[in-house]
């Protein structure tokens, strides 16, 4: 077997790794790296370089099977030679260096810290959980490691996913491959009325969206903006007819835009002249799951074929677009102002909106928390107090303040989000406890206090209670242009 075959070796790496250390390692911290993509999980676990990562998957046991990579990376790219005198991201190679962070030297714990950064977001996996017996410089300098892995990562989140499809096939196991490529969870609405459709493609390192296009318009799809609560992109039959005139949609990165409707109003008893309203879908790959968006109104303009121009009616306005819950598409609408009757279109409509994405989830853990006594824990942007904990009748409260130092708007809104973060308590045997209820007690600019209820027995003191939060929010400012938007 080739390293060729993607799928295959995908399979291949995934049942190698539930035997490896590394995979052990990536369960207990981040169960999201499992899930991902077969690149992005790659690039997390051993770093950016196509070389390494191919070493890195020989040295899980792929070699061992048979997997043949003479020259290649793991999907059949050229390698470059690697870089002299930089380690490999292994278990064994970053061991080495957390070593070096509890040297005697201060310049060798400078230099351990740098060299863990410029690893790579591989190393996270590998990095030790912080515990009571972690010393005060180690605790701080793991956390500032993590926060720039992190960090890192986060700037090419917002990078587009990647797509190579070629031939013709069936329309599910396409859809079947673009998941696995790109960790986007794809269904067919009706999928049993779309088992014998067949598309033929020519993709080779294209933008997600730009496939999703091509196969949308060969199959006749069209997104379904409400059709899961799961997060997941759903396509069903019925897409724009090919002999109707329609904006063509926009995308940049993970984003796509797509022209809803427009519709002209006059009403008399109204100051303002009459209005064009028009919307617009935005949806965005299934991967990611914001928490923030916001429209400035002051970067709406529209370009009439004459050269005119129409802006929003309200330019000082940036309100908050609602995020559908479990879903990875919005609605935004926009309020302009009225073109003249003779106007038949509009050539260019563009704009801006503003999107707050939450990083990677952290575990904040608090022990020996029976005597109630007010213990925190900061990571990245974010601090987690837990203010307290007190029998309450038959359960104990445990309230939580989330502290975010740059929440970027994200808590503006009732803070429906953070809620789902989770709080949970393992036992002395690591067993799970759910909470039984929760209930906000604080809201503030910035934070949000939440009281969950937990029925334990025995000791509280041989519990400890896990809160999982993102470390850090990014938001990110991102341009749209539409094109030929027929006017009614």
């Amino acid at each position: 077997m080739r390293c060729t075959d993607t799928k295959s070796t995908w399979r291949l790496i995934r049942s190698t790794a539930k035997k490896s250390a590394a995979k052990e390692s990536i369960g207990k911290r981040s169960r999201w790296y499992v899930s991902s993509s077969p690149p992005r999980l790659l690039r997390k676990i051993f770093g950016t370089r196509p070389a390494v990562s191919c070493l890195a998957v020989w040295a899980l046991g792929i070699g061992a099977l048979g997997l043949q990579c003479p020259g290649h990376g793991v999907f059949g790219q050229e390698v470059p030679a690697a870089q002299e005198g930089t380690p490999e991201v292994t278990l064994e190679n970053v061991r080495k260096i957390l070593r070096q962070l509890e040297a005697n030297q201060l310049q060798q714990r400078d230099q351990a810290e740098k060299q863990l950064v410029e690893l790579g977001v591989g190393v996270l996996p590998f990095l030790p959980e912080v515990n009571a017996r972690t010393s005060g410089e180690m605790k701080v300098r793991l956390q500032r490691i993590r926060q720039a892995l992190q960090q890192s990562d986060m700037e090419t989140f917002f990078e587009a996913s990647r797509v190579t499809l070629q031939g013709k096939m069936k329309l599910t196991e396409a859809i079947e491959k673009i998941s696995e490529q790109t960790g986007n969870t794809i269904q067919l609405q009706g999928e049993d009325a779309m088992t014998g459709v067949d598309v033929e493609l020519d993709v080779e390192d294209e933008d997600f969206w730009v496939a999703m296009e091509r196969i949308m318009s060969h199959a006749n799809l069209r997104i379904n903006a409400f059709g899961s609560t799961e997060g997941d992109l759903v396509l069903a039959a019925g897409g724009p007819d090919a002999s109707e005139e329609k904006p063509l949609p926009f995308s940049t990165g993970p984003f796509r835009v797509d022209v809803i409707s427009v519709q002209s109003s006059l009403p008399f008893n109204s100051p303002i002249g009459g209005q064009l309203d028009l919307s617009f879908q935005v949806t965005w790959e299934p991967r990611m799951k914001p928490v923030f968006m916001q429209i400035p109104m002051e970067s709406v303009e529209a370009t009439l074929p004459d050269g005119d121009s129409l802006s929003a009616t309200n330019p000082q306005a940036a309100p908050e677009i609602a995020l559908n819950l479990g879903g990875c598409s919005t609605q935004v609408d926009l309020q302009l102002q009225r073109p003249a009757r003779s106007e038949d279109r509009i050539d260019k409509l563009t704009g801006e909106f503003v999107i707050a994405v939450p990083s990677d989830r952290h575990q904040y853990v608090f022990e020996k928390f029976g005597s109630g006594a007010r213990q925190s824990e900061k990571f990245g942007d974010v601090t987690v107090t837990l203010e307290g904990a007190r029998r309450n009748g038959a359960v104990y409260e445990m309230r939580v303040l989330v502290e975010f130092g740059n929440a970027q708007g994200a808590l503006d809104s009732f803070r429906g989000w953070i809620l789902s973060n989770e709080a949970y308590l393992l036992d002395a045997k690591e067993a799970r406890l759910e909470n039984v209820g929760l209930q906000t007690y604080a809201v503030t600019q910035n934070a949000v206090g939440i009281a969950y209820l937990f029925q334990i027995n025995g000791d509280p003191n041989d519990h400890k209670l896990i809160y999982e939060s993102p470390g850090v929010i990014t938001k990110q400012k991102v341009a749209y242009e539409l094109e030929n938007i027929e006017l009614p």
